[in-house]
This record gives C-alpha cells, structure tokens and sequence, in this order.
C-alpha cells in the first residue's frame, strides 16, 4: 500500500470510532482521507511526514487541526465548527460539517507548518480520569503510606490523584473540596491511604502552568467532548497550584536514578505507567523490567499499569507485586 492508502485508512477508522460522540470531526477526517485518495496540496503535505504511517496518524492529524482553532490561528473554522456542531445536535442536515470540512482544508494549507509541528507530537491524552485505574490499582495493594513513581508522565496529572474528589458506589475518597470530581469504579480506598512522595518523567513533559503546554493537552480532545475538556481544563489548573514537576528523561534512565529505597521503610513505592508501554522498544522495557526486578529486594515494590498490547487493543490494567 501507498503511504497515502495507509493514512486515508487509519483517518476512516478513526472516523468511524468517532462517528457518534464528534460527528463533525468524523466527517473532517473523512473528507481528509477522501482527500488522500485524489491526492493534491493537502495530501502532498501529510504524506510527505512519516506520522502518515502510524496507527496514531488520526488522532495527530485531528490534534493538528484543532490546536488551529485554539490557538486562533483558523477563526473560519471554529465558526463553522460550531455551527456545524449546533446543526448535529439538533438532529438538523449535515449540509453545515461539510462547510466545516471546505474551511479544515484551507487552514490546513495556510499553516502547514504547524500541521507538521503536530504530526511530530506523542499523543498525549492526558485524562486525570486515567487515574481512576491508579487508584484501584493501590487500593488492591492495600498499603498506606505510597511513594508514587509515574513512567511517561505527560504533565503529571496522574500524579496528584489524591487531590481529586472520587465518587464510588457508597464511598468518597480524596480532597473533599477538591474542582475535579470524577467518577470511580471498584471497591473503597483505604481511609488511611496517602501519597506520601510523588515524581513522574517523560520524553515531553508538558508544564500545566503554561498555556501553550495546556492547548496542546486541549487538542487531542475533539471539541465536542466537552465533559472531557471540561475535566482537563480543571486538572490542569490544579496540577499548576499543585506545581508536581515532571522530568525530561528517558524512562529507563530515570528509573534507575530515582528507584532508590525510601526514607521510611514503611512506605510502598509504586510505579505507575498508562498509555506508555506501547511505545517502547523491546530494548527499553527490558531495561525497565530488571530495574524493578533488581530494586524488589530492598524495598517495597509493586507495577500498577493501564496498557493496551498495542495502539489498536483496548487497555487492561495490572497490578505486579515485586517485593
């Protein structure tokens, strides 16, 4: 298959998925992958960057787009995207989206660099919902006192689940008058749990307290999903009064320079990884791996991880007890 195949493909997919709940995004990325097929300026310019290759290649064409709208680089378009989205909530004629799509094209053209700017990108959907599954995770390990250790941490949302509000069936856990307030699934945290001790890495760490770092964040949430962006946008100006830092490093590398025993030899060290270990080499969570198995001696150690085997599999948490 042609590298122009390849994408319209991966772009019909992720139209498909996303068909229901963003019905106008659905309908740019058809148009864009119909606009492969014929070929021209646009194709020309999303072919000539690797990303077309990618499983991913939808989600960071679409990222690309949107951030346009945020960044008020494309007015015509987020215009027309909301009439668009208007017309398709009231169940009206999809006449509109194609409007939206004609608009998509011409901004798409106008800044071809920042559409390539985000074709480089990691994905990075960064919920603060994801840590629903970190908190089953260390409420199945039952300990107390955690040291919380997080691999690809993006801007470390995950990082501060103690300082969202949860709302389980029968229980509450985490600051009570906490903005984010998220739904949990599986049985009651420990009252006593606290996160003692919190530090992420990540090739891009993004910094919540900066508005370029934030919009990005924003673009890989289609702007129909409000509830989500809703979520984000909280979080993020959380995690900024919060102010939990997130190096810059290679995973492996930090883990080994930072998976040293506690102060207090009561507490648990925990690292956690969602959305990650699919983009490692063989080479690298190997390394990862005989980090863990070699600190599991002399120390408290558990794995929480939310992963999908591969980008197109959905995700299955796991909890490994080291030591």
């Amino acid at each position: 298959m042609t590298a122009a195949a390849i994408g319209a493909s991966t772009l019909r997919t992720l139209a498909v998925r996303l068909r229901t709940s963003a019905p106008v995004s659905a309908r740019i990325l058809s148009e864009l992958a119909s606009e492969l097929d014929r070929g021209g300026p646009v194709a020309d310019l999303l072919c000539s960057h690797s990303a077309v290759h990618s499983p991913l290649f939808g989600i960071q064409a679409l990222a690309g787009v949107r951030l346009l709208m945020l960044s008020g680089k494309a007015p015509e378009l987020s215009q027309r995207f909301a009439s668009a989205h208007a017309a398709a909530m009231a169940g009206e004629s999809d006449s509109t989206a194609l409007l939206a799509w004609l608009a998509a094209r011409r901004a798409i053209v106008e800044n071809a660099g920042e559409i390539l700017a985000a074709l480089d990108r990691t994905v990075q959907q960064h919920q603060p919902k994801t840590a629903g599954f970190l908190l089953r995770g260390l409420t199945m390990i039952g300990a107390q006192k955690v040291r919380l250790l997080e691999l690809g941490a993006c801007a470390g949302l995950n990082l501060i689940l103690d300082h969202y509000r949860w709302f389980g069936l029968g229980w509450e856990w985490g600051d009570k008058d906490s903005p984010v307030r998220l739904a949990a699934v599986g049985p009651q945290p420990p009252p006593e749990l606290e996160i003692v001790d919190r530090a992420g890495c990540d090739l891009q760490p993004r910094d919540p307290a900066d508005p370029k770092h934030a919009m990005i964040l924003q673009s890989f949430i289609p702007p129909e999903h409000d509830a989500l962006r809703w979520d984000l946008d909280d979080a993020v100006e959380l995690a900024a009064k919060v102010g939990v830092k997130v190096a810059r490093s290679p995973a492996g590398r930090w883990l080994r320079e930072n998976l040293v025993p506690p102060d207090e030899r009561d507490t648990y060290t925990v690292i956690w990884h969602s959305s990650f270990w699919a983009y490692l080499t063989e080479d690298e969570r190997n390394e990862i791996e005989t980090t863990l198995t070699a600190a599991a001696g002399s120390m408290p150690l558990a794995r929480v991880a939310y992963e999908s085997t591969d980008f197109r599999s959905n995700p299955r948490l796991t909890v490994t007890i080291y030591s």
